[in-house]
């Protein structure tokens, strides 16, 4: 395994979003895999998903129930009257292919040099959960293979890492492409190919494109509602209004959550004074902060991510300007963002994210199932699980397991298109997710699997040490509101 810098997606990101900096790799540019075998078991469950290990798990919703149409082989149905055709795929589509008696095989491209190298951890984390659930019996005694390739976060390599695993005909699903633009730059394709991809490490808001991209699904909260998500808790921090300004990284990425701010303070108090565009390859954002301070606004938007975030915290801390400063929760990762201001004898206390997933290193969570499994598990397998992302790929993983054991457990058994139907019609609430909150989709109703989060505030005792984020204000939940990205575009007009 490399060895790189963390960085904890909160819904993402978790989303994560999905975008980081990091310590460099002896090994970037070589397709990496879990190589584990699994162990023995007959139950389709296996331990790894047990309630002992990861809290409570909800039988499969759809078995015997969803799954391929009993008049029409090539027929899929799921919840929310979801139905995939396969008819429409390439001639030599293939339902089993990356299946077998012994494994599964997933494919993934990601950053693993370059600027957002951090993000490479991702891999490592989910091959770690992967590992862990192949040693207790994988899927019914098959293991789950992940393959990862490099991509230096440039949508071109996405496309040609992407384009190339799908020629070799070996994969069942890609799992975990990062980046907005990387996955907007390869859905066409896959869409077109019948290419199952699953689980965007992205909030972008199309994934919620149920009806246009039925091959594709994200997993962390979106960007468009994490906005709406702020300038909510905004409107009571702030009864008499306030002016905002917004550095924004400049992509689908970024101007995600321009639209849904915007959107958000329509006909209230909140006004943008500035929104400061930067570019996905620009060294700072010196002459972005500069702008953004002559507004003198009251609220600063870090729309951004990786060095970015802590670039604009620290310049926060160091200037004159005191805003509240709200950033990315892609940005929520200690030792990733927060570690290099406390190098610079700063800090970043006072900075505010949406978190929707749990923070690992709480104390006061030590004792949870799935804090406590991956504490053990990451220090058996010679990791340091105070590198968060490891956790944000468990996240991942997670949701990837149980929805290869759901659509084992529909008609017609484990193959393609009943891992699509499965990955739109989760019931399941994965345990990383903060109480409260719930994690599921239903077809054409819902498309959008994470919907809520928690205001933290980023607090700092020993300014030589790592802060706690506290939580202010009360849970931000707008599940089952947002519907699919139909809905999304009629709100951004």
């Amino acid at each position: 395994m490399r060895s790189h810098w963390g960085a904890k997606m909160g819904a993402a990101v978790l989303v994560l979003a999905m975008i980081g900096t990091a310590c460099g790799s002896d090994d970037n540019d070589k397709e990496k895999s879990t190589n584990t075998t699994a162990g023995s078991s007959t139950a389709s469950t296996g331990q790894a998903a047990s309630s002992e290990k990861q809290g409570d798990v909800i039988p499969a919703k759809g078995a015997g129930q969803y799954g391929v149409d009993s008049s029409n082989p090539k027929l899929y149905t799921g919840a929310g009257d979801f139905k995939l055709d396969t008819s429409k795929c390439p001639a030599d589509w293939n339902s089993t292919q990356g299946i077998t008696d012994k494994e599964i095989k997933l494919f993934t491209s990601l950053p693993l040099s370059g600027p957002f190298a951090g993000f490479g951890l991702l891999g490592d984390g989910m091959n770690s959960y992967f590992k862990y659930v192949n040693e207790n019996g994988g899927i019914s005694g098959r293991s789950i293979i992940d393959d990862f390739k490099d991509d230096t976060y440039k949508p071109d390599q996405t496309k040609t890492n992407v384009d190339e695993a799908i020629g070799s005909k070996k994969y069942a699903a890609l799992n975990l492409t990062l980046g907005t633009p990387n996955n907007l730059a390869v859905w066409d394709t896959t869409n077109k190919e019948c290419m199952p991809q699953l689980l965007n490490g992205t909030g972008a808001a199309q994934w919620g494109d149920v009806e246009g991209h039925p091959w594709t699904t994200g997993m962390q909260l979106d960007y468009f509602t994490e906005a709406k998500l702020w300038a909510s808790w905004l409107k009571d921090k702030f009864p008499n209004g306030a002016k905002v300004a917004a550095i924004t990284f400049n992509s689908d990425f970024g101007n995600s959550y321009l639209k849904g701010f915007k959107n958000a303070i329509k006909g209230s108090n909140l006004t943008l004074a500035g929104n400061f565009p930067h570019d996905p390859t620009a060294p700072n954002i010196d002459n972005q902060y500069t702008s953004a301070a002559a507004t003198n606004a009251d609220v600063l938007l870090l729309q951004t991510s990786g060095v970015y975030c802590t670039q604009g915290m620290a310049a926060v801390e160091k200037g004159s300007w005191h805003p509240t400063v709200v950033m990315s929760g892609t940005c929520g990762s200690k030792q990733q963002f927060f570690k290099p201001l406390i190098d610079q004898g700063l800090t970043g206390k006072d900075t505010y994210i949406i978190q929707t997933f749990k923070d690992v290193e709480d104390p006061a969570l030590a004792n949870e199932p799935i804090v406590k499994t991956y504490n053990e598990q990451l220090t058996k397998q010679g990791l340091d699980p105070k590198k968060t992302t490891y956790f944000t790929g468990w996240i991942f993983a997670w949701f990837m397991t149980e929805i290869l054991k759901e659509a084992e457990s529909y008609k017609g058994g484990l193959n393609r298109g009943n891992i699509m139907v499965a990955a739109r019609s989760i019931q399941q609430t994965n345990p990383t997710i903060i109480q409260g909150l719930t994690t599921k989709v239903t077809g054409l109703k819902d498309a959008y699997l994470t919907e809520g989060g928690q205001m933290v505030q980023y607090k700092v005792t020993d300014p030589k040490q790592y802060g706690a984020f506290t939580p202010v204000g009360k849970l931000l939940n707008l599940e089952g509101q947002l519907g699919t990205y139909a809905t999304v575009k009629a709100a951004e007009g």
